[in-house]
């Protein structure tokens, strides 16, 4: 360019404002996903983000030395900002639906190199937080009975896993 400015373009899916197509419309390449995402799968995505096995671990240890509203303001804060979060996805997936969920989406707004990693992060994240369900589940079934082996759970769940 003749300013000194440089076209730094990263390809084809760079954002162009004449892209955008019509709410509804179904977008080319993408395997038939529609820009309309219903109300019930917003609240979906909000719920199953912030319903899991570590609630229901630190409740127990919670709710006798904070109280049940404690509780539940700590869990409203959270909701809070997992709603803002998965307000967040929900816009760019109704701007850009692609069918490669949050990861793609990070690499397209952010960078390649972001997106790639983000998907190293989920992948980490997943594969680590297997032990601690195993963990927590047997948790949960020791403090109900105590005749149930440990390594019976473990290896249940290592075959429920697989």
């Amino acid at each position: 360019m003749s300013d000194g400015i440089e076209d730094v373009s990263h390809g084809t899916d760079d954002y162009d404002a004449q892209d955008i197509e019509k709410p509804g419309e179904v977008v080319a390449g993408t395997g038939q996903l529609q820009r309309r995402p219903e109300n019930r799968q917003i609240q979906i995505m909000g719920v199953g983000g912030a319903i899991g096995t570590a609630l229901f671990i630190s409740i127990g240890g919670a709710l006798p030395k904070g109280g049940p509203l404690s509780l539940l303001l700590g869990y409203a804060i959270y909701c809070l900002r997992l709603a803002c979060v998965n307000n967040c996805l929900a816009e760019m997936t109704v701007l850009y639906p692609v069918p490669g969920g949050f990861i793609r989406l990070a690499g397209k707004w952010v960078d390649d190199a972001f997106g790639f990693m983000a998907g190293w992060n989920f992948f980490l994240f997943e594969a680590l937080s297997i032990p601690f369900e195993i963990t927590a589940i047997n948790m949960v079934l020791s403090f109900w009975r105590d005749d149930i082996p440990t390594g019976a759970v473990c290896g249940a769940c290592i075959a429920a896993y697989a």
